[in-house]
This record gives structure tokens, C-alpha cells and sequence, in this order.
């Protein structure tokens, strides 16, 4: 017997230690619930992240996940300024990616006590959010089975590294198989690009410089788009030895970065975004992404997870699994309305694959 909560509670020091078991299994360490901690912490008018609690029916905690509550889906649908209003008047949908751990200070499979199978808490989760909320989308690999009373349409893939297979040696892999690598290095060396290291909190100047990177306007969003600056402040504020930030910059002026969590024997990205100057940025992103697989080898890294494949370089140089959205709802029309609207919306996958260079 399960019972569950939804609830923006920071996990607390005695779940950190009944869970501590599973995240060293997974590979990471008890200090990825800093980050989901500081996740929940943030909220807007339109997006509350919350953490999904499991309990048994003595009410010891079984399993934790974190999952948004959001009313401001239209952007992820591609929708027009007007259809987008009426979605916030709208019941919230719920959203709980599970395809990498810790990436965009969210993501998790779950995270189960000693003794609970994660199949389990997945399938029960699930089960209690059918029966709570009108409509939710779980992410996840597309060799799961796929959850009662949903529908699945494909999803942006998700790229893990093993930097085993890569055998432990940071970018030189990388730019032995992509001779165009070395080129991209040296052309963004020549036109004045320069990468930055720092561990522990980003310098407050800093981060705002790099805020209206979000600004850009992207073709895939996820339903919490809206909320992102404030979740990146929050991970970027986290004064950490496990918080790493790549930064890119042009002649001194930053162009973009990536944020990093180091826990146990993984790195996760947790936030990254790049501007458009005028002249561009001369492949600052392949330059950051170069940069953080040698800090994932030097930190002695084994696998490092850097979310949704979100565009076809990210594709062309590390392997992405193939991912579903399964939007879960228990009312028959509402799955209909969806499986309706998708073939239309951003979320088509004619549309993901154009996108994601696959």
C-alpha cells in the first residue's frame, strides 16, 4: 500500500540519509539534493516545482522525484500569444523527466529507499498523479513500458557520456573522431574566444551577464520555460565545491556557459545558454562542450549527463538514446484532445527531428 505527497518541501537531513544508498548506486552522492533542494525553493505565478514523496502505509518514505506543476504549456506546443493565455486559465499539468540525473536541476528516475524497487515507485507514482491531476507528461527512455491510460509520441533522445568509452581522456577523443573539432578550437582561439573555469558559486555580475542568453529565442521549450531564470540563479547561487561553470567569452565579454553539478563518479548539466553577438560566437558552444569532458576526466568522472539532445551538434558528437513524452491523463478525451493537437504543435515529431538533427 502507497500513499503520496506533492509538496514543495526541501528534502530533509534524514530523507538525504535514507536515499544517500540509491544516488551512490546511480553513480552520484548525497549532494544532488542541494541542487533538487534549491529547485523546489524557486516558483513563479505559472510553474511550482514540487518533490513527489512515496510513503508506506506506516508513512516511512519509499521513494522521492521532483515534478513541476505547470500552467504555462503553451510555449511548449509552439502556440500562438492568445492560445496561450487561455492555457493558463486552464488546471496545471504535471511534468517529471526521468531520462538523466540531476541535468536541469530537476531530472531523476526517482530516488527509492533500501529495499523498494524503482520499477515500483515509478509505476505507483504514476498510478496516484493519474488520479490527482487532469493531465501530466512523464520523459522517459523509450524501452520503458509505456504507463495505463497514456499516449506517447517521440522525444528529443537524451545523451548520456561514458567517459569509460571514451577511455577517461577529456576532449582528445572527441577531436580525433571529429577532425572539424580542432579547427572549430582554433578559430574560436584566433577571433579573441576564451574559456573560464570556475568552481563554486558564479560571481553575481556574472550570472546577470549571462541571464539575457535565455532571451533567445529557442524552438523547443519545456512546459517550465518560464521559471528558468530563477532556477538558474538559485543552482548558480549554490556555493559549492560540486558546482562547476564552463564560461565562454569573446574578447572578455561572456557569450555563453554551462553549469555543472559533480557528485560521486558524475558530472550534470544543470543550465547553459549562449547569446548571439553580432559576428557570433566562432563555435563557443563546441568549445565549452570540448571543456567540460576534459573538467568530467579531471574531476574522475565515469559518466556524465548532459540532458535532452537539443540540437544536432550535441547529436553529432555524443550518442543520444531515444526518448518518449508520455502524456498520462485517466480521461479518455483528454488523451484524445492530445494525440489531436500534437501532429500540429512544436512537439511533432517531424518538428523534434528537424531540431535535433536526427
Amino acid at each position: 500500500m502507497w500513499d503520496f505527497t506533492l509538496t514543495p518541501t526541501p528534502f530533509t537531513q534524514p530523507e538525504r540519509e535514507l536515499l544517500a544508498e540509491d544516488l551512490v548506486r546511480q553513480g552520484s552522492d548525497p549532494s544532488l539534493l542541494d541542487v533538487l533542494s534549491a529547485t523546489v525553493g524557486v516558483s513563479s505565478r505559472w510553474t511550482r516545482p514540487m518533490v513527489l514523496r512515496g510513503f508506506s502505509a506506516d508513512g516511512d518514505l519509499r521513494g522521492a522525484a521532483v515534478v513541476f506543476l505547470c500552467r504555462d504549456a503553451g510555449p511548449s506546443f509552439g502556440m500562438p500569444r492568445l492560445a496561450r493565455s487561455a492555457v493558463r486559465r486552464l488546471p496545471s499539468i504535471w511534468y517529471w523527466e526521468r531520462t538523466s540525473l540531476g541535468t536541469d536541476g530537476h531530472a531523476s528516475p526517482g530516488l527509492v529507499v533500501h529495499g523498494v524497487d524503482r520499477g515500483e515507485f515509478r509505476d505507483q507514482a504514476l498510478r496516484w498523479l493519474r488520479g490527482h491531476q487532469l493531465l501530466g507528461v512523464v520523459v522517459e527512455s523509450r524501452t520503458e513500458r509505456p504507463p495505463r491510460s497514456s499516449r506517447s509520441t517521440r522525444g528529443l533522445g537524451v545523451s548520456t557520456v561514458s567517459l569509460v568509452s571514451l577511455q577517461g581522456s577529456g576532449q582528445a577523443p572527441l577531436l580525433e573522431q571529429h577532425r572539424n573539432l580542432a579547427r572549430k578550437v582554433r578559430r574560436f582561439s584566433n577571433r579573441g574566444g576564451t574559456l573560464r573555469l570556475i568552481q563554486g558559486a558564479l560571481p553575481d555580475d556574472l550570472r546577470e551577464e549571462l541571464l539575457p542568453a535565455y532571451d533567445v529565442p529557442r524552438p523547443l521549450n519545456p512546459p517550465f520555460v518560464e521559471l528558468y531564470p530563477q532556477m538558474v540563479r538559485a543552482h548558480s547561487a549554490l556555493d559549492s565545491p560540486a558546482a562547476w561553470h564552463v564560461v565562454a567569452e569573446m574578447d572578455g565579454v561572456p557569450v555563453g556557459y554551462h553549469s555543472w553539478w559533480h557528485s560521486g563518479h558524475t558530472l550534470s548539466l544543470l543550465s547553459g545558454a549562449f547569446t548571439r553577438p553580432t559576428g557570433g560566437t566562432v563555435h563557443a558552444y563546441e568549445n565549452v562542450l570540448l571543456e567540460s569532458m576534459t573538467l568530467a576526466r579531471d574531476l574522475g568522472c565515469r559518466t556524465v549527463h548532459l540532458g535532452p539532445t537539443v540540437n544536432g551538434v550535441k547529436r553529432a558528437l555524443f550518442d543520444s538514446d531515444p526518448t518518449e513524452l508520455r502524456f498520462v491523463a485517466a480521461l479518455p478525451p483528454v488523451r484524445w484532445g492530445v494525440g489531436l493537437a500534437l501532429p500540429h504543435s512544436a512537439l511533432a515529431p517531424a518538428e523534434i527531428a528537424r531540431v535535433t538533427g536526427g
